[in-house]
């Protein structure tokens, strides 16, 4: 892949698209969050939403699987010049395979102050010291991806 900056459409008509994966996860059962992964020419090149419970498996975040699905798409295992868009704030899992595979840039919906990093995109010790090359974005369709967990877990509790 070339290491040009991806051509983007907008923020939020990526992050759309993975809130429309993150709404599959809730139709079955899983923790609604979608995640996204964009080529450098800005298409589409791998979907996912988690599937923690359906793959009894721990690390089956919607991150983790649509970059597997990227990687076997494009035939390598580095995303250089890729964004993933994600409907939540990634966990240190998730952080440590995106850095990994040399994603560009993460784009995320709602913070996660439970699993999240401290909010990516305040956490100073992480970003000077360990995410130097990845760009950041925090925020995009916040309160769309928020709601949409807050309902999941309200659901759950009754």
């Amino acid at each position: 892949m070339k290491n040009d900056k991806p051509v983007l459409k907008n923020h939020d008509f990526y992050m759309q698209k993975a809130l429309q994966q993150a709404k599959i996860a809730e139709r079955h059962n899983e923790v609604p969050v979608g995640a996204i992964i964009i080529s450098p020419d800005g298409k589409i090149i791998a979907r996912a939403y988690n599937k923690v419970e359906n793959n009894t498996c721990q690390a089956g975040h919607a991150e983790i699987l649509a970059i597997q699905k990227a990687t076997k798409k494009i035939g390598d295992w580095r995303l250089n010049g890729c964004l993933i868009y994600v409907t939540l704030e990634p966990c240190l899992m998730c952080l440590g395979l995106i850095q990994l595979s040399r994603l560009e840039k993460v784009v995320f919906g709602a913070t996660s102050p439970i699993f999240g990093t401290g909010s990516l995109t305040s956490n100073t010790f992480l970003v000077h010291n360990y995410l130097k090359k990845l760009d950041i974005e925090g925020g995009i369709k916040e309160k769309d991806c928020a709601d949409l967990l807050k309902s999941f877990f309200r659901k759950k509790r009754n």
